[in-house]
């Protein structure tokens, strides 16, 4: 009996321990993210928006350094809500007038959604893409992966390219190890994630993505 007791004070203990270590992670995964954070004037952009996009790449051979990074973080806008409207949902318009999920999420399941993503120029000149995402299956959950690249312009060359490779990721606020994420990916078609993208080379095994400016002539 003594010993019956012992073993359901340590289950009771290890159970606390573990509901406490599970609300101290939600709680540093939480992040919201709302249609305020999304880029206002690329999502007014009327008209097609990916030869809208390559019309900003050749204005980085032009631009002088302040200035491509300003360029460089509205074609990144343009290329993921072109893709998101060519590849997963094209009725995708959370900053129009429609109300109905089919409008408001770029993916909606039982299990959980992805609302928002967007990208921007962070005050080390990295972009940070922002994926904003949730759950309400169980307990209600708000949280974000925000992927963080470095930039490389290569401008004076044949051929003049952008090159982004990924630095750090986050889940909220909590960073977490590259190993998780090549666990993560390992998992889906990385070709199919590869080739969702409208315009530039996604490499998910290298986490670089590139932007050929020459590409954007044709």
């Amino acid at each position: 009996m003594k010993l019956l007791k012992k073993l359901i004070i340590i289950i009771v203990v290890l159970a606390i321990f573990l509901i406490a270590g599970s609300l101290l992670f939600l709680n540093q995964i939480q992040y919201e993210v709302t249609s305020d954070d999304l880029p206002q004037d690329v999502y007014e952009t009327s008209g097609e928006l990916l030869p809208y996009a390559k019309t900003k790449v050749l204005g980085l051979l032009t631009a002088n350094e302040d200035d491509r990074y300003t360029l460089i973080e509205e074609i990144i806008n343009l290329i993921i809500l072109d893709s998101i409207q060519e590849n997963i949902n094209e009725n995708y318009d959370p900053l129009g007038d429609c109300t109905t999920n089919t409008c408001l999420k770029i993916y909606d399941s039982d299990s959980f959604y992805i609302d928002y993503i967007y990208a921007e120029i962070n005050e080390d000149n990295q972009i940070e893409i922002t994926i904003s995402a949730g759950s309400e299956s169980i307990v209600k959950v708000d949280t974000a992966l925000i992927l963080v690249l470095d930039i490389e312009f290569n401008i004076i060359t044949l051929n003049p390219n952008v090159v982004f490779t990924l630095n750090s990721y986050y889940l909220g606020n909590k960073g977490l190890s590259l190993t998780l994420l090549n666990i993560i990916f390992n998992r889906f078609d990385k070709t199919e994630v590869e080739d969702s993208m409208t315009f530039g080379i996604l490499d998910l095994d290298e986490y670089t993505y590139t932007i050929s400016i020459t590409d954007a002539i044709t």
